[in-house]
Order: structure tokens, then sequence, then C-alpha cells
């Protein structure tokens, strides 16, 4: 495993980054307490340091059992969560409905106390949760976070950009530089803002979180046009267009993983999202023994070539749009591959 520093914290994370939130919620499956648990600790023993999650994952669940696992190694371990939303008033009869956000001074405060308490006493990066521009211009919220920095309950405070945010949002943030990072989706998959905003981070002295590089699974290799979600997984309620246009785009990519490729499809879009500048570290949900041995081993696989990246940024700069057909005509571009937050 290798490390990188987040600029002006003095915190350290490793490349590769353990999404929580597939441990408690039931999105993913969900094996039980005591297996996250143990999972979590093959992932620190295979050298992921930091780990990310956020307080509504779960409604707590995911933190907790974070905190658990770590009870005793707190020291070793960089712990991210994200607040902001008001995951109590949501409707849990409605799965894949925005919730209520909450980002006054003081219900943040409670929200990043409950989160520390839960995470073992403190937590190391708190980004705010898709935050407005009416809650980031609040100088109450500002004094608020600086007071919980300077009590030791949070060591630095970040940003959560929403998928499909505008573009501005980030290059404001950036230019502002009141924040050392930026939490923002990036895949292979998505023309997403997150390549963009990871260069005017590091040209600026800050970095980006690299979120969702897998593409909300599509890039595991394991889904298929057939594949049905079950309820409580985030995907369940797209559309079964969203499946076929986003597996349209995985099979675009073969060429990443013919045979005599060094990485498997999910281990090149690791790659791919840790060579673009200003990335920190890749945060991806792992299910399993077999996904934590296969994409920790990516960080010592070979980048993908000039050849590979070239034309990865030619598919992803023409939205994945197929080749001419014969008479000369351009066919129409793929729609975006989106997911709600």
């Amino acid at each position: 495993m290798r490390y990188r520093e987040i600029p002006g914290t003095g915190i350290r994370v490793s490349e590769l980054g353990f999404g929580a939130e597939s441990l408690a919620t039931g999105w993913w499956g969900d094996d039980g307490d005591d297996e996250a648990v143990r999972l979590l600790h093959a992932a620190l023993d295979r050298g992921i340091t930091f780990f990310d999650v956020a307080d509504r994952d779960g409604e707590g669940r995911a933190e907790t059992a974070l905190g658990r696992a770590f009870a005793e190694r707190r020291e070793r371990v960089v712990m991210a969560t994200r607040v902001g939303y008001a995951w109590s008033e949501a409707d849990a009869a409605r799965p894949g409905r925005t919730m209520p956000q909450d980002f006054r001074p003081e219900a943040i405060i409670t929200a990043v106390r409950a989160s520390a308490q839960r995470l073992g006493g403190h937590i190391d990066i708190c980004e705010l949760h898709h935050p407005t521009r009416r809650a980031l211009a609040d100088d109450a919220l500002t004094t608020a976070m600086e007071a919980l920095v300077r009590e030791g309950t949070v060591r630095a405070f970040g940003v959560a950009i929403p998928e499909g945010a505008r573009p501005g949002d980030g290059r404001r943030l950036i230019r502002q530089g009141r924040f050392p990072l930026l939490d923002v989706e990036l895949g292979i998959l998505g023309h997403d803002p997150g390549a963009e905003l990871a260069g005017l981070a590091h040209a600026a002295g800050s970095c980006v979180i690299a979120r969702h590089p897998h593409c909300w699974g599509l890039l595991e290799g394991k889904y298929s046009r057939e594949t049905t979600f079950p309820p409580g997984d985030p995907r369940a309620h797209l559309s079964r267009e969203w499946l076929a246009e986003g597996l349209a785009r995985v099979d675009a990519l073969g060429f990443l993983h013919d045979s005599g490729r060094p990485w498997s499809l999910g281990q090149a879009a690791i790659l791919w999202s840790l060579s673009r500048s200003g990335v920190a570290s890749v945060v991806t949900a792992i299910h399993g023994e077999d996904q934590l041995a296969e994409f920790t081993a990516a960080i010592g696989l070979p980048p993908l070539s000039d050849d590979d990246m070239a034309r990865i940024e030619a598919l992803v700069g023409s939205g994945f749009a197929p080749p001419d057909v014969p008479d000369g005509t351009a066919a129409s571009p793929a729609p975006e591959v989106t997911a709600a937050v």
C-alpha cells in the first residue's frame, strides 16, 4: 500500500480507501456486525488505513461498526465521515428518496459530536454532506466548525460534492481555499467534473477524495442486463435504461482487461482514478475478502499505459459515443450514466 498526505493537515491516507457504507446499510448485502469487524481488520492488515462513512449510513450503524472495530487501534487509522442530512427525519418507507438536510450550526455541532462518539472519540476528516451555497456562506457555521477543531473533536473539515453538481460550485470552493479537500464522484464511466476538480485542487494546493471509482458497482465485472437489485439497494429504483447504458460503456472499456493485461477491470478503474493529479485517495465499497484482495493488489500493479489513457479520454470526452456508422454520420452519444444520491 502507498500513502498520500492531505495538504496542510498532517493527515496521511492510504491510496485505497474503504467505503464503509457497504457494511451496515443493507445496500450491498448485510452479513452482520461481526463479519463487518472482521473485514475491517483484514483491510487494515492489508495496509488500508483510510475508512470512509457517513452518519446516515445505517442511521449511525456503520460508524458504530468502525468505532467497535478499531477501538484498540484508533491511532493507526484515519476515519472520515459526512454530516448534514437529517436522517432521523427521513421516511424509511421510501428508500432512494432525497433526505432532508439541516446545516444549522447547532444541528451540525450535535451531529458531529454524535459521530465522534460512535467513531471512538474524534473524527479525522469531517465533510459537510452536499451543503447548499447558503450553508457554506453562513459565518455562524464556519465559527462552529472552527470550534469543533479547537476542541479536538475534528482534525480537518472538507466538503462532499454531490454527483451532478454544477462544476462551478467545486471551482468556487477551490478558489476560496477554505477546505483542504473536496469529496467528488470520479469514475471512468461518467463524464463528471471530478477529474477537472482534482486538477484544479492540485494546482491550488488542496486535494480530492475520489468516490465510486467502480461507478456504483458497474465496473466490478459481475452485473448483466438481467441483474435486479434488492430492495434497500440504492440502485433498485433506477431504470433498466441506466443499467443497459452503463453496461454498454463497460463493454467499450473491454480493452482494459483483454487477455494478457495485468489488471482486472475493477483494478484498472482504481488505477485510472489514482492517475489523476490531485487525488489523495480512491474510496470504494468493499464487499468481502475476494474484493479486498483484488482492490488492494491494484496499488502494486503497473500504471495504465499512455495508449490506454488516451483511449479512455477519447471515450469519456465523446460521452462514450459509438464509432461513426458506415455512411459517415456519427451516432448519437449515449446518455450520461448517473445515479441518485
